[in-house]
C-alpha cells in the first residue's frame, strides 16, 4: 500500500473548534466590557466627589431635605444648581458658584417649568434636538441654559431669563 508523503497512518485532517473560538470571542467582549466600565466609573469619580460636596453644602446651608437633581454649568466657572424640596413639600432651587460655599436659593415655582421652556423652544426656535436646559446665573439673575440643534445642523446656545423667557444671549453655529 501506498501512501502520499503528508498522510500518516492513523492521521486524520485537524478540524477548527468552533466552540473554542466562541467561548474565547466571549471571553474577549467581557473583558472589553468589564474595561470599559471600570474605566467609565474611574473618569466619572471626581464629578461624583463634586456633586457629593455640593450636596453636602446645599444640606448645611439650605432648608432643602430631598434633593432631586443637579445640574452643572461651567460658562465662566462652574455652577451647580440643586432642585430639592424642604420639609413642607415645597420646591427650592439652590445654586453653588465656584469653589465657595456661598447658596442662593429661590423657589422653583418662580421661575418657568421644563414644560414650559420647551414649548418656548419650540416656538420660537423650532429646535431639532434639545441638549440640555439648565437652571444657572447670569450677570446676578437667575436663568436658564439651553444648548441645541437648529434647523440648519448647528449648535446654537441660548440664555434666557428664568421667570419669562427673555433671551439675554443667543449664541447661534457653535
Amino acid at each position: 500500500m501506498q501512501f502520499r508523503e503528508n498522510m500518516r497512518i492513523g492521521q486524520r485532517p485537524k478540524r477548527v473548534l468552533w466552540s473554542k473560538i466562541i467561548i474565547v470571542a466571549v471571553a474577549i467582549i467581557a473583558l472589553l466590557v468589564v474595561l470599559g466600565a471600570g474605566y467609565t466609573y474611574w473618569a466619572l469619580a471626581p464629578m461624583r466627589s463634586a456633586e457629593s460636596r455640593v450636596e453636602k453644602i446645599v444640606h448645611q446651608k439650605t432648608d432643602l431635605v430631598n434633593l432631586n437633581q443637579i445640574t452643572v454649568d461651567y460658562r465662566d466657572q462652574t455652577t451647580y444648581a440643586v432642585v430639592g424640596e424642604n420639609a413642607k413639600g415645597q420646591q427650592k432651587v439652590a445654586i453653588v458658584q465656584g469653589s465657595s460655599q456661598k447658596v442662593r436659593t429661590f423657589p422653583r415655582s418662580d421661575g418657568m417649568s421644563n414644560q414650559q421652556v420647551t414649548k418656548l423652544l419650540n416656538d420660537r426656535y423650532q429646535p431639532k434636538r434639545i441638549y440640555a436646559a439648565n437652571i444657572s446665573y447670569f450677570k446676578g439673575v437667575p436663568v436658564w441654559e439651553v444648548s441645541y440643534t437648529g434647523d440648519n445642523g448647528q449648535l446654537n446656545y441660548l440664555t434666557l431669563d428664568f421667570k419669562t423667557g427673555k433671551a439675554y444671549r443667543v449664541i447661534n453655529g457653535l
